[in-house]
């Protein structure tokens, strides 16, 4: 069976053109940006259509982002990000927040951000051990300022979010009724689900948690600086999708993708003030847990706006279960 095919995270977006933009929203980026708009560059990363990229001129750069409200899902996004980033405290690795806007155009409300542009680049390039200590210093810093975060903001829970829809907590149960898992996946016997239903069992104890999490870091919602700064320094964006739950689950969710580029991720595991006291059946339920909702979601319909989602969320349901088979030993 063969693996889905890999995704290059620095293009997967399908993004609204600036030109599409209302006048009234063109024109309140600019005066952020204290010059006419000569150039803008949109994000490739990231799985939403709502508009984002950097805007330049006169010498001056800032990064944009705006939806409008008649799109709920990315507007409530963006709406939130505003709300979680006005709450957190200034100098950790976060893109600085310039101002977040809600303007009205001929009816619709949109929300509108602009952030420092970064100098920077996309992890996972391939991924290095140089770039994922970069991301684990600063997942340590952010893990320490989550603590004071405000209870009003700090998310639902995991195992409400991963154990709230049969759907997803059955799959693996329903494929050893169905004729077995799609082929995109590692091969799957009879042992192998039923090892993979047990960790389901486990999964409300091991995602039981109050560690506020950024709950969405990918390669893709991560910069590293470009600045002369040694070491460099990961900043992490995209925050509306915090949760609460293990310290350890960002960065063991993270970690699924260097392992695929060839890194040894067990010493990261051991050594890690986030994961070396984590129980290991704990470790191997969460990766259960996620590969079962990336299954689900990744037999939804295809979506025009996002082309490339459902292939990210095959490619990472293979990639979490082949390290599963590694971690509890079984023979494929």
């Amino acid at each position: 069976m063969l693996p889905p095919p890999g995704v290059d995270y620095t293009r997967t977006a399908r993004r609204l053109p600036w030109t599409a933009l209302p006048a009234a929203v063109r024109h309140r980026f600019a005066a952020v940006l204290r010059a006419p708009v000569e150039s803008a560059a949109p994000a490739g990363g990231g799985f939403t259509h709502g508009f984002a990229a950097v805007l330049s001129g006169a010498g001056r750069s800032l990064f944009a982002k705006a939806a409008p409200s008649t799109d709920s899902n990315i507007f409530a996004a963006y709406v939130r990000e505003a709300e979680v980033l006005s709450a957190l405290p200034a100098g950790l690795p976060i893109p600085v927040l310039h101002s977040a806007d809600r303007i009205t155009h001929e009816g619709t409300q949109w929300q509108l951000l602009s952030f420092e542009a970064v100098d920077g680049y996309m992890p996972g390039q391939p991924w290095t051990a140089a770039d994922l200590r970069a991301v684990h210093d600063s997942l340590l810093a952010v893990q320490s300022a989550l603590r004071h975060l405000p209870a009003s903001l700090s998310g639902g829970s995991m195992v409400d979010e991963f154990f709230g829809d049969r759907a997803v907590t059955d799959v693996f149960g329903q494929f050893a009724l169905n004729g077995g898992p799609p082929a995109y996946l590692p091969r799957l016997t009879t042992a192998h689900l039923a090892d993979l239903r047990e960790l389901g069992s486990l999964g409300r104890e091991a995602l039981a948690g109050d560690s506020v999490l950024h709950n969405d870091l990918r390669a893709d919602n991560i910069i590293i600086s470009a600045a002369s700064s040694i070491p460099a320094q990961a900043l992490f964006c995209d925050w509306n999708f915090l949760s609460t739950g293990p310290a350890w689950a960002d960065w063991v969710a993270l970690l699924v993708y260097p392992r695929h580029a060839g890194i040894d991720v067990d010493p990261w595991l051991a050594e890690s003030p986030l994961s070396a006291a984590a129980n290991p059946d704990h470790i191997d339920a969460w990766l259960a847990a996620l590969a079962a909702y990336m299954i689900t979601s990744g037999a939804q319909a295809e979506l025009v706006t996002s082309p490339h989602l459902r292939t990210h969320q095959k490619f990472t349901a293979h990639l979490l279960i082949d390290w599963l088979s590694e971690r509890r030993k079984w023979d494929l």
